[in-house]
């Protein structure tokens, strides 16, 4: 079985691109264009494997969406991966410090996308 990311974010090219990529790479993907959207799908669609998530959206920011899913039991063990725009050290350390797994800057590489989810999977659902 594919392990499942869920990818929250609002621009639509860069979403539909991502996770082309991503497909590619073998996973299967959830789109989210915000974090309240995003919430919804996690409870009545699928619980992901990996959850990859821009900052600045609409309606609920992924701050505030990162707090919320650290603070839901059924949650708390989901990787939790940034994917912003947000290049500056002290956004990459709050990103860190609220307990994301990882944080990738926009534009990103490819590889580097990759390699950060594989790092942060569990080795049951990577290796399957």
């Amino acid at each position: 079985m594919k392990p499942c990311i869920l990818l929250i974010e609002d621009n639509d090219p860069i979403r539909e691109n991502t996770a082309e990529l991503l497909e590619l790479s073998d996973y299967e993907v959830i789109l989210a264009g915000n974090g309240k959207q995003a919430l919804e799908m996690m409870i009545s669609v699928k619980k992901p494997d990996l959850i990859l998530c821009d900052i600045m959206m609409p309606q609920m920011n992924g701050y505030e969406f990162l707090k919320i899913v650290k603070q839901e039991y059924q949650f708390t063990s989901i990787p939790f991966i940034f994917f912003t725009a947000y290049s500056e050290k002290k956004d990459i350390e709050k990103g860190l410090q609220m307990g994301a797994a990882g944080y990738i800057v926009k534009p990103f590489e490819p590889d580097e996308l990759i390699r950060t989810i594989r790092k942060s999977l569990p080795e049951q659902v990577s290796s399957s």
